[in-house]
């Protein structure tokens, strides 16, 4: 890192107004995320590096973001924690972890990895967030406008890339199946997935099945968006922190989003989205128009190879100059990026019918995943409410979210093992009738 770069604080990949330099390619841009780790694709341009960013405001409770976490607007958080999964864990006083750009108000909590910055015309409300590796400090490092202008757009082109993908929906749970062994795509209506007359919300699980090592982007249309209580599976098996770095959820039409039970495995890009979360999580790069709520941010950021939105970037002018002693010369150069428009198209897919033995086969198998789903939730749920109870500043407002949760989370157990119970019904049915596969 140059000596430049540690004393203005902003990455030494980023000028002085935040935008970064425009020779984007995968070999040439520093990791700066990982100082010094592996080279991550560049998709996400300025929010690359951020395991949260927002471009309006920012309201979160009890609860941390494990990386970096940047707010174009307010700033209201309460036990709040960022930064505390950054490894190797930079320099003292360098790394702008935790960026706002509008008000601040931030009631205890710690940034463990480094500065929290704050734009020179914001009002502190209140401050008490620790800082044991950083200061709390001033400055511009991130075009907020500008990235919401590129991520606007990227959403958009990517969400008009042709499927190479299909999707099926048995007994309730929606199994993509791509081939590809470089990018699987996915086009879903999140009101009817592929013709079954469900709902992203009335799900009981996803499992998605694909090469490992593939990226998968999954494009969902539909402007307000609902996650239900189930799990996430890749290739039938509990999906991984790991796998979460190469997924990719876009949501090109949503203006709210929200989740409550369901740990979402990879990155999560809906621009113009308001979202909501309760007593959930998000493995990946996480990016809003605004977001409340107390979810979890796991900092695996996206890892996966997408198409360029050419069409996207910002390209900036360079001057370059020479001189002698008695003439000096000047040349401008300036290169004019247009926007693509885009147009998302919808196929429809005619359901056909599956021999009875494949189809007692998809229930086992669908049978076997909805009882895994059902001792994840448990899980993770217990896990967040010890460690909701476990804060020392332990308020009867915590206590209240934590008793809501606890419901939410009966709830939603409650209607998944209806489904199971339905299910186990058609099983016997099944099996009184000798026709086993």
């Amino acid at each position: 890192m140059s000596q430049a770069g540690l004393q203005s604080g902003v990455p030494p990949f980023w000028n002085q107004t935040g935008i970064r330099r425009v020779t984007w390619t995968t070999h040439e841009i520093p990791s700066y995320h990982t100082m010094g780790g592996p080279i991550m694709a560049i998709n996400f341009g300025l929010a690359n590096d951020y395991n949260v960013f927002v471009f309006g405001n920012l309201s979160l409770s009890n609860t941390d973001a494990e990386g970096r976490v940047a707010v174009g607007g307010n700033a209201v958080l309460s036990n709040y924690g960022v930064g505390a999964g950054i490894t190797p864990l930079p320099p003292a006083g360098t790394d702008p972890s935790f960026v706002v750009g509008g008000a601040v108000n931030v009631s205890s909590g710690s940034n463990a990895s480094g500065n929290t910055v704050i734009s020179p015309t914001s009002t502190v409300i209140n401050y008490t967030m620790g800082n044991p590796n950083g200061a709390l400090t001033t400055g511009t490092p991130i075009d907020f406008a500008e990235a919401e202008r590129y991520l606007k757009c990227a959403s958009l082109f990517w969400g008009s890339l042709e499927a190479n993908g299909t999707g099926t929906v048995v007994f309730g749970q929606l199994n993509l199946t791509g081939t590809d062994e470089t990018l699987n795509i996915f086009q879903l209506d999140s009101t009817n997935l592929y013709g079954s007359g469900l709902s992203l919300a009335q799900l009981n699980g996803i499992n998605i099945i694909a090469p490992i090592n593939s990226t998968i982007l999954i494009n969902i249309t539909g402007t307000n968006i609902l996650y239900g209580s189930y799990q996430i599976f890749r290739n039938g098996i509990t999906a991984t922190r790991e796998n979460a770095r190469k997924i990719l959820w876009n949501f090109p039409e949503a203006l709210t989003w929200s989740n409550s039970t369901t740990a979402i495995y990879g990155s999560v890009l809906a621009p113009y989205a308001a979202a909501a979360t309760t007593f959930s999580q998000i493995n990946g790069n996480i990016i809003f128009d605004s977001y409340t709520g107390n979810a979890e941010s796991h900092n695996e950021l996206f890892e996966g190879e997408l198409p360029e939105p050419t069409g996207c970037l910002v390209t900036t002018s360079s001057t370059t100059s020479s001189s002698t002693s008695t003439t000096t010369t000047t040349t401008t150069t300036t290169t004019t990026t247009t926007t693509t428009s885009t147009t998302s198209t919808t196929s429809t897919t005619t359901a056909v019918p599956q021999p009875r033995s494949q189809a007692i086969t998809d229930l086992f198998e669908s049978v076997a995943l909805q009882q895994a789903a059902l001792s994840h939730i448990l899980n993770a749920e217990g896990e967040k409410l010890q460690k909701i109870l476990s804060f020392e500043d332990l308020r009867t407002e915590t206590i209240l979210q934590a008793n809501k949760s606890v419901e939410s989370m009966v709830d939603a157990v409650s209607g998944l093992e209806l489904i199971l119970k339905q299910k186990l019904e058609l099983f016997d049915d099944c099996l009184c009738d000798g026709d086993m596969p």
